[in-house]
């Protein structure tokens, strides 16, 4: 197996799709000088209180948020998202949600989680895309946590548009029905959300609230990358208190 990787590696050898360098045969996904070099996101409680900026205590479904990365424009971890997104690095999102999985793992928010949904694009998209992304990341993080994976409880009932230009409550407005679940095996289920970037947290509450009402007990959510571009006053005083114990 370690021959037929080095033949591989010198016949047809693959670049990471964070910084475009050589990866080493021992090397997965992405390598090891991208994950030394991407910034960690905040811990999960300052994440949380971050989401509060967003929703009030009584619109808000989710009760934890993880996150991997920061996100950050024309960084390593935007070029791997992309990569997974629009180039068909399925591989690149198992890696990223293992690193996810494991590092969210060590928080007691997300203890007793029982099963892992990916946030659902629209079947038009990913006619489109010819997969969703977020079922990579939900692969490795299920990879973590040992738990199913429930991809098909979880639906988006209308199109949106793309959230990349829009403010907090257009977010809220744009995702607003387009999501729905409806299954008796979620009854009574702690539920981890996994999606690819999370900026106001829009919708992955939406979607935290859809498998509430389809009576989850709990819900948290998790995303590779951290976008706090929208909350700049906070970015200073999160970043000073990295995710990673």
């Amino acid at each position: 197996m370690r021959l037929r990787d080095d033949l591989l590696h010198i016949l047809a050898p693959a670049l990471c799709p964070g910084c475009d360098q050589l990866l080493m045969p021992t090397e997965h996904g992405y390598c090891r000088s991208c994950r030394a070099s991407l910034s960690p996101a905040p811990f999960p409680r300052d994440l949380f209180t971050e989401l509060l900026h967003h929703f009030s205590d009584d619109h808000l479904a989710i009760s934890a948020l993880g996150a991997l990365y920061l996100f950050e424009q024309d960084s390593p971890v935007q070029h791997l998202i992309h990569a997974l997104k629009y180039h068909g690095c399925y591989d690149v999102g198992i890696e990223l949600g293992k690193e996810l999985g494991a590092t969210i793992k060590m928080f007691p928010e997300f203890d007793g989680v029982d099963a892992i949904i990916p946030v659902p694009l629209h079947r038009a998209r990913r006619r489109e895309r010819g997969y969703n992304q977020a079922e990579a990341i939900a692969e490795g993080v299920a990879d973590a946590f040992s738990v199913e994976i429930l991809a098909d409880r979880l639906y988006r009932s209308r199109h949106t548009i793309s959230q990349t230009t829009l403010n907090a409550k257009e977010r809220q407005r744009n995702v607003q029905n387009a999501f729905a679940a409806h299954d008796h095996s979620l009854v009574g289920r702690t539920i981890l959300l996994c999606d690819d970037v999370c900026t106001t947290g829009a919708t992955l509450n939406i979607c935290a609230d859809r498998l509430l009402s389809a009576g989850a007990k709990r819900v948290v959510a998790a995303a590779v990358a951290k976008d706090l571009v929208q909350n700049p006053n906070a970015v200073q005083q999160q970043i000073s208190q990295p995710f990673f114990p």
